[in-house]
C-alpha cells in the first residue's frame, strides 16, 4: 500500500508548525499509522543496508540526520542522511558514545549536512533480538531522548529491520515506515567522498607494498654483487641463456624440416589417390601390396585426424553456444530506465531490497556505482 500526498500550496507557519513538503514518490513498508510518520530517503536507506551487510560478524552504528516537523497533531520525521560510526564498539551489552565519536559526527554534519539535525541513530547487530536489550534502551534515553528521536535497528543475517521511538515509558516498535525517492545531493556527495577515501587508502597500501618489494630486490642484488663469485655466476647465467636459445633454434629448424617432409608426403599420397588402378598395378602382375597398404593406412590416418579436428571444433562451438544460452536463461537481463537505482530495481523486480547485494555481485558493481539509462545488467 503506497500513500501519496501532494501539497499544492505553501502554508504559513503557525505556532510550532513549519512548512514542509511531503514526498510524492514513496514506497510504504509495513503499516503506517498513529501520530508519527517516518520517511527515510533512498540514498540513506541504501547506505545503511550496505554498511549492515558489510559487517556480518560485528555490530555497526550510525547517527541519523534530517528534520522533524509536525502538523495537525501528526509528527513527520524525515531521515535524509546517515553517518556511520566505524570506531564505535557495538553490541547488545555494550554501547558507548564517547566524545571522539560525537566530534566525528559533528564534523561530518558540518561538512556535508549543515542544514540537517540529528533525528536518531542506527544499529546493526548480527543475531540481535527485535526485543531491545535494556542497554540499548538506556543508551537511547541518554543520548536521543524525546519522542521526536528514533532508533532504526537492522539484523543483517535474517534481514529484519524496524524503527523504534520512546513513548509511554518504553521503546515502542513502529508498525511501518516510508522510503522516499528524490534528489539528495548532500548524501550523494558524502558517499562519493567516502569511496574516494577508500580508494586512496588502497592505493597507498599498494604503493607501500611495491616500494618494500623493490627495496628487498635491490638489497639482494647488492648483496649478490658484493660476493666474490658474482662475475662468474653472471657469466654462467649468460652462457646458459645462449645455450637454451641455440637449442630452441635447432629445434625450430628441425620442426620446420619435419613440416616440409610431411607436406611432401601428403602431396605424394594425394597424387597416388588420384591415379587409376591400371597405373598403380605393374604389368607383370606383381602388385606391391605393402606399398598400397601403407598408402591406404597413411590416407586413413590423415582423414581420421582431419575428422577429429573438425569434430573438436564443432563440439567447442556447441559448448560455447550452450554456455552463453545457459547464462542468459539463468540470469535474465534488465535494461536500466531513467531514475533507476539498484535498490529500485530490486524492489521493482522482487518486491523488496533483499536482492540488492546479489545484483551487485552478479554485475561486479557496488550499490553506489553510477548506472545509466540503456545500460544492461543481469538479474539473479
Amino acid at each position: 500500500m503506497i500513500e501519496i500526498v501532494y501539497e499544492k500550496e505553501k502554508q504559513k507557519s503557525e505556532g510550532n508548525e513549519s512548512f514542509f513538503r511531503i514526498p510524492n514518490n514513496i514506497r510504504q513498508i509495513g503499516e503506517v499509522g498513529g501520530t508519527q510518520k517516518i520517511y527515510i530517503e533512498d540514498y540513506a536507506y541504501t547506505y545503511l543496508c550496505r554498511i549492515s551487510s558489510e559487517n556480518l560478524s560485528k555490530g555497526i552504528g550510525a547517527v541519523l540526520l534530517g528534520q522533524a516537523n509536525w502538523k495537525e497533531g501528526i509528527s513527520y520525521l524525515f531521515v535524509k542522511s546517515a553517518v556511520s560510526l566505524p570506531d564505535m564498539e557495538v553490541s547488545e551489552e555494550h554501547l558507548e558514545f564517547t566524545q571522539e565519536i560525537w566530534n566525528h559526527v559533528y564534523e561530518k554534519n558540518k561538512e556535508y549536512f549543515p542544514d540537517q539535525e540529528i533525528v536518531g541513530w542506527f544499529l546493526s547487530i548480527p543475531g540481535c533480538s527485535m526485543e531491545l536489550h535494556q542497554i540499548i534502551c538506556q543508551t537511547h534515553l541518554d543520548h536521543f531522548g524525546g519522542s521526536d528521536k528514533i532508533l532504526f535497528v537492522m539484523e543483517p543475517l535474517e534481514k529484519e529491520e524496524a524503527f523504534y521511538r520512546y513513548e509511554e515509558g518504553k521503546m515502542s516498535r513502529q508498525t511501518g515506515f516510508y522510503v522516499y525517492y528524490e534528489k539528495n545531493e548532500p548524501m550523494h556527495n558524502f558517499l562519493i567522498a567516502q569511496n574516494e577515501k577508500l580508494e586512496k587508502k588502497t592505493e597507498e597500501v599498494d604503493d607501500s607494498a611495491v616500494h618494500n618489494f623493490r627495496k628487498k630486490v635491490e638489497k639482494n642484488i647488492s648483496q649478490d654483487r658484493s660476493k666474490p663469485g658474482f662475475p662468474v655466476m653472471k657469466t654462467a647465467a649468460i652462457c646458459a641463456a645462449v645455450a637454451v636459445l641455440a637449442v630452441g633454434v635447432l629445434y625450430l629448424n628441425d620442426y620446420q624440416k619435419m613440416q616440409s617432409a610431411r607436406e611432401v608426403l601428403a602431396g605424394i599420397n594425394q597424387e597416388k589417390q588420384e591415379t587409376t588402378p591400371e597405373e598403380t598395378v605393374p604389368v607383370n602382375g606383381s602388385v606391391s601390396g605393402e606399398d598400397a597398404e601403407e598408402e591406404e593406412k597413411d590416407a586413413g590416418e590423415k582423414n581420421t585426424e582431419d575428422a577429429g579436428e573438425n569434430e573438436g571444433a564443432d563440439m567447442q562451438n556447441e559448448n560455447d553456444q550452450e554456455s552463453a544460452q545457459a547464462d542468459t536463461e539463468v540470469h535474465p537481463s534488465y535494461t536500466i530506465q531513467q531514475g533507476d537505482t539498484i535498490t529500485k530495481i530490486s524492489i521493482k523486480t522482487y518486491g523488496n531490497t533483499k536482492k540488492v547485494r546479489e545484483i551487485c555481485e552478479l554485475n561486479n558493481i557496488s550499490v553506489n556505482d553510477l548506472i545509466y539509462p540503456g545500460q544492461k545488467i543481469l538479474l539473479p
